[in-house]
């Protein structure tokens, strides 16, 4: 299951498991009080995770115990649930290269199950795996901000099935941005940006891309194309619908 979220070539000679050395630590900050991003189905419907609570088991340092909020458009509903931790990889300084700014001091993977309020409206089960990179601090391990905004460095990536036993859709969130089943929702421009489908505008994620237009998201006219793009090859939003969608999206709708 995490060959999905295995390390690159590169990455593979610059780290060493070291997961019965590190289980220990509390891991607990890397996901508490975060809102990550996600998408849902085969549309890219956009849904919100929240953990609220987040506490290390007493007996087993493997697995964590979490409570949270999910949103999809409007709906909100509670969950809980755990996460496993299954492999601690930790950053290789004596070797070659691996001691560049754009590493982090580690990498934790695992799996996890979110269970929602059977009670609430459309709900169901979240389970998949996670990989989330972290550096060292004097209070434990911390989130590595360095590849915030990259989707395959932070995120969760599984399914999501209704409790009616109907087909599981595809399920994915991170810090930022979230990995897309067709990988046609965002893209990575310039090694600055990344370039927004308009065509998924409508599935909830206009606050959340004018939110942060232009900070490291842009919206072309046409996604598919590769090359440079001059600056009429982008949509424009006057500063009032920028300005309602940064309103929006400082909600607290997990509260």
């Amino acid at each position: 299951m995490l060959l999905s979220l295995s390390l690159s070539i590169f990455a593979q000679d610059c780290y060493t498991e070291a997961t019965q050395e590190n289980i220990r630590l509390d891991y607990c900050q890397l996901w508490y009080g975060r809102t990550f991003q996600g998408t849902i189905g085969d549309n890219n419907q956009r849904i919100e995770i929240r953990f609220i609570e987040i506490s290390k088991d007493h007996e087993s340092p493997f697995k964590y115990h979490v409570k949270g909020k999910s949103r999809v458009l409007n709906n909100v509903c509670d969950f809980d649930g755990y996460m496993i931790v299954e492999q601690i990889m930790i950053l290789n300084e004596t070797k070659r290269d691996c001691h560049e700014p754009d590493l982090s001091g580690g990498i934790v993977y695992g799996r996890y199950q979110l269970n929602e309020n059977p009670d609430q409206k459309h709900v169901g089960r979240f389970t998949g795996v996670f990989k989330s990179m972290f550096d060292k601090s004097p209070n434990g391990p911390i989130l590595n901000d360095t590849w915030f905004g990259q989707e395959e460095f932070n995120s969760f990536f599984g399914n999501w099935a209704n409790y009616d036993k109907s087909k599981p859709k595809y399920c994915s969130w991170g810090f930022q941005i979230p990995l897309s089943k067709n990988e046609d929702l965002f893209k990575h421009y310039n090694k600055a940006f990344y370039l927004f489908n308009f065509k998924y505008m409508d599935k909830g994620w206009k606050t959340y891309v004018l939110s942060n237009l232009n900070t490291f998201i842009k919206v072309p006219k046409n996604y598919k194309i590769d090359e440079l793009r001059l600056a009429d090859d982008f949509i424009d939003y006057s500063s009032d619908e920028i300005d309602q969608a940064i309103k929006e999206e400082e909600m607290k709708w997990w509260e």
